[in-house]
């Protein structure tokens, strides 16, 4: 039964909202914005509302998502690395894949196996959630049923497309309580054992339904009549019942020859009244030859009706083949109640109709695991093949539609959104634009999930993810006047106008209290210096300043005089440069050339109108001068040399 059939009523603690009326919008990740709202048309009329002034507030609905309880969260972080692997498979033909994908599907089931006790372990130790826990162990039970029999018909198929073997195998597996009971009957060894234990018989129908026959043997044994001719005839066909085996050396004609030899036997004991001693031994024998209705008076020691339709086929059709097994399915279920939503997915799965099966496991409630998880596994093996109305196949269209829809449920929780991520990586047709939607919409909160989004973005090429993270970043530290970690986060967007802003501020800070901030890692920008032409000029300013403090003038100068000729200088640093230039031209030797004189005294020209400098444009000239005349007669000398 879908969700739609059984709504869910949900009411909203907001008395504006019961007062005004309300209205509602969708928001990123599948969640819903409930708020007051009164609702006019072209007819209200324009007029003042009656609800102001007010305090509103927004109501955030979502559904629940199982899969984000902590009992379930290892289960979602195993399927991922599985998933992932499944990826990484080789192979050019489809024998060659299919080992591998026989293997991933056992470790699918191996999870969910591992999944299913440690909800049980939960449920018994737990008061508060025990329901909770009780319904996620029936989903991932039920969700673990299906996956094993998908894998029998459809994964790890047998040579010759026989399906009985491990069909019986699954019975046997999910329906364990009369081979159980059967145990404990045995483990007392005691002759009499039917009037002993009043379960005796239906521990012997039960385990002839699973094709338990060593098990029935062994039971039989133990009746007080079990040395009479009639049990000892029994014991014989059940030990001479030919069991087909894929590679026990019988074709499939040979087998049904011999199994039909045998049953012609059975009926001929059956016609001879041999086993009239005992009433239930007569009805097993009548079941073991494959008449349908005592396998119909059998059924109410079966939980299931798939438990019938494998002792139909042991019985009757032992060496059928999975184009078979639909009509047999059907005939059974047909008589059988099947209101469950597993036995609509188990029927659909014996019918071959794998469309119908998805739609199915939708409705499991287990937030699209099982669905995204098993069609991929199906779309690996090329077992899938949907076409929709207009004839055309949607086959690969399903499997990234389910797989975008889980990995945008996992972008829901904080620690689950990378493997959310790694599911719509690998979406060719839309994974990467729905990744770069949810990426930002997930809160950036601590640096290591900002580390870990940066790393998600780059990876998948997305530098507008990058750069609005990190420019949001910048604009956060630039607010804690934090300027050196803004000036990083810059960098790393590789932000150009960003930089040039954050460099921008480190320079007026300069001009205001003389004193450059983070000196450190500004001499160690290296090529990060080139992200904008106005951080280029401030690395290259902090150069400056650091050959000047170490006594390397000449290198100083250079680079000061490469800055003024480079038109990086922002024109509120033009008289700050100019007043640099002062010492090295006063300095006791000649540092600047009569050229480099020359460009300064230009300089002066064009921006020594600036106010803060009007108190230093007679020292400048006059040093310039003094050092224009020196570094000519030096020049000079020189030359004459």
């Amino acid at each position: 039964m879908g969700e739609e059939d059984n709504p869910q009523i949900i009411g909203v603690p907001d008395d504006l909202c019961s007062r005004a009326g309300m209205s509602v919008t969708w928001r990123t990740g599948n969640k819903l914005c409930v708020f007051p709202h009164k609702h006019v048309n072209a007819y209200s009329g324009d007029k003042r509302s009656n609800f102001h002034p007010c305090e509103s507030r927004v109501h955030f609905l979502r559904p629940e998502v199982n899969l984000f309880s902590p009992t379930l969260r290892k289960l979602v972080n195993e399927s991922n690395g599985i998933f992932l692997s499944i990826r990484n498979i080789n192979g050019t033909s489809s024998e060659e894949v299919r080992p591998a994908l026989v293997k991933h599907s056992k470790q699918y089931r191996s999870i969910l196996r591992a999944c299913v006790e440690s909800l049980q372990d939960a449920a018994e130790k737990s008061t508060d959630e025990k329901p909770l826990l009780e319904n996620f162990l029936t989903i991932f039970y039920n969700v673990e049923c299906v996956w094993h029999l998908t894998e029998i018909l459809y994964v790890d198929t047998l040579p010759g497309d026989v399906v009985l073997p491990q069909l019986l195998e699954w019975v046997r597996f999910h329906f364990p309580s009369r081979e159980l009971e059967a145990i404990k009957i045995l483990a007392k060894k005691t002759i009499g054992a039917e009037l002993e234990n009043i379960n005796y018989w239906d521990a012997v129908r039960g385990c002839a339904l699973h094709g338990k026959l060593d098990v029935v043997r062994a039971l039989l044994s133990l009746h007080t009549k079990a040395d009479h001719p009639a049990f000892v005839t029994a014991d014989n066909v059940l030990k001479t019942m030919p069991i087909y085996n894929v590679y026990g050396g019988y074709s499939v004609n040979e087998f049904t020859m011999r199994w039909k030899h045998w049953q012609m036997d059975l009926v001929s004991n059956l016609e001879y009244k041999a086993f009239m001693i005992d009433h239930n031994l007569e009805e097993l024998m009548r079941l073991v030859v494959g008449e349908d209705k005592i396998l119909w008076e059998f059924a109410k020691y079966a939980e299931a009706w798939y438990e019938l339709v494998a002792a139909k086929l042991f019985y009757s059709s032992p060496c059928c083949k999975q184009a078979e097994l639909a009509h047999h399915a059907n005939y059974i279920a047909e008589k059988w109640p099947t209101g469950r939503n597993l036995d609509h997915v188990i029927l659909a799965l014996m019918e071959g109709d794998l469309h119908k099966v998805i739609q199915e496991i939708q409705y499991m409630n287990d937030n699209g695991w099982f669905a995204a998880h098993l069609t991929d596994l199906l779309f690996s093996c090329e077992k899938l093949n949907i076409i929709d109305k207009d004839q055309t196949n949607v086959t690969a269209q399903l499997h990234e539609s389910l797989i975008l829809d889980y990995g945008s449920t996992l972008f829901g929780h904080s620690s689950l959104w990378q493997c959310g991520a790694s599911y719509l990586e690998h979406c060719p047709t839309q994974g990467l634009a729905r990744l770069e939607i949810l990426l930002q919409s997930i809160p950036l909160g601590t640096e290591a999930r900002i580390q870990k989004l940066l790393n998600v973005a780059r990876n998948n090429s997305m530098t507008n993810v990058v750069s609005s993270i990190c420019k949001i970043q910048g604009i956060k530290c630039i607010r804690q006047k934090r300027l050196g970690n803004a000036l990083a986060w810059a960098i790393k967007a590789q932000d150009g106008p960003f930089a040039t802003y954050i460099a921008d501020q480190f320079l007026k800070r300069y001009a205001e209290n003389g004193e450059l901030e983070c000196r450190e890692m500004l001499e160690n920008l290296g090529a990060y210096m080139l992200t904008s032409d106005r951080l280029t000029f401030l690395g290259k300013y902090c150069e400056f300043h650091q050959m000047y403090e170490i006594g390397e003038f000449k290198e100083a100068a250079r680079l000061l005089v490469s800055l003024i000729i480079s038109n990086l200088t922002p024109k509120y640093f033009w008289s700050i440069l100019l007043i640099d230039a002062i010492p090295l031209l006063e300095a006791e030797d000649v540092i600047l050339s009569s050229e480099d004189t020359f460009i300064l005294m230009r300089c002066i020209e064009e921006h020594g109108d600036d106010p803060k400098f009007q108190d230093k444009t007679e020292i400048f000239r006059l040093a310039a001068a003094r050092n224009l005349a020196r570094a000519l007669n030096s020049e000079g000398c020189q030359a004459e040399q």
